[in-house]
């Protein structure tokens, strides 16, 4: 189900992000470039960035100058490189993301032995394997989605693969919240106070999540209730990483709130946690 914020035009709750385009807007240099080897790298990155986040619509050099505060002759050079690369495509005047990106995430999905396996384990779900099945990690606040299983009983969702999606209203951005120590949260969500608006149920501020987070904890999964998606509900749990550094990643359930019977729940739970230990250890052997 994690849907968010309705094209707000931010990269909707990636506090970070939204803190550097703020203090582009009176310069030519963001301050993620100020502490960049290779700014036009980075240049580069939140000029992909920018036309992910345009639901496939091409945007040209002036509009991508205007949203990162850049020097419209800069964005074209870039742009320019990024088409020849195949990153991007010339649509008209402006650009659009390029099919040599697709190539590229599929590549690096190939090493990433838990999303084989995810799709593998989906399927065996006694209940589960007839909805919707995501698989995600945590970057920074946001959730970056690596799978999705589709069952006989799919729900429309934003959140497609590669797709970045915010951690504070989804339940595998909450379960995966929920695994870190309340220093790293702190430390992630340092100088925030209040949260996109994304829905009538989401959070609106940190306090809330963080008492939410407790909440996760406490009975070993997260729930969103209609908080990206009206006439939605998801259960997501934390999936344990495999090696130190990685993660944490996450697996969710997704269906129409008027299916979620206790009963039904209850079982989806049980396939939950059990995709969650089968993803964590690649030995581990259960029928």
């Amino acid at each position: 189900m994690e849907k968010l914020s309705q094209n707000t035009g931010m990269r909707t709750a990636s506090v970070a992000t939204e803190r550097a385009d703020a203090g582009a807007r009176d310069g030519s240099t963001t301050p993620s470039e100020a502490d960049s080897l290779a700014p036009a790298v980075t240049r580069a990155a939140t000029i992909l960035d920018v036309l992910a986040e345009n639901d496939g619509e091409a945007a040209g050099p002036s509009e991508i100058a205007r949203r990162l505060g850049l020097p419209k002759s800069s964005i074209a050079n870039i742009c320019g490189a990024l088409a020849d690369a195949g990153l991007v495509r010339r649509v008209g005047t402006g650009f659009a993301l390029g099919r040599r990106l697709a190539e590229l995430g599929g590549a690096y999905l190939a090493t990433v032995d838990q999303v084989q396996e995810f799709y593998e384990a989906s399927r065996r779900l006694k209940a589960g394997s007839e909805e919707t099945v995501q698989f995600a990690v945590l970057d920074g606040v946001e959730m970056t989605y690596l799978a999705r299983h589709d069952g006989r009983q799919p729900v429309r969702l934003t959140s497609g693969i590669g797709r970045r999606l915010p951690a504070f209203c989804t339940a595998t951005g909450k379960a995966a919240l929920a695994s870190l120590d309340d220093a790293e949260l702190a430390r992630r969500y340092d100088g925030v106070t209040t949260l996109p608006a994304s829905s009538e149920r989401a959070h609106r501020t940190v306090d809330a999540l963080l008492a939410d987070l407790r909440e996760v904890r406490r009975r070993g999964y997260a729930i969103d209730d209609e908080e990206t998606m009206e006439g939605v509900v998801c259960y997501g749990v934390v999936v344990g990483a495999r090696q130190p550094g990685e993660g944490p990643y996450a697996a969710s359930i997704t269906l129409l709130k008027v299916r979620a019977t206790d009963e039904r729940v209850a079982t989806l739970l049980e396939d939950l946690r059990w995709l969650a230990k089968q993803l964590a250890d690649p030995l581990r052997i259960d029928e």
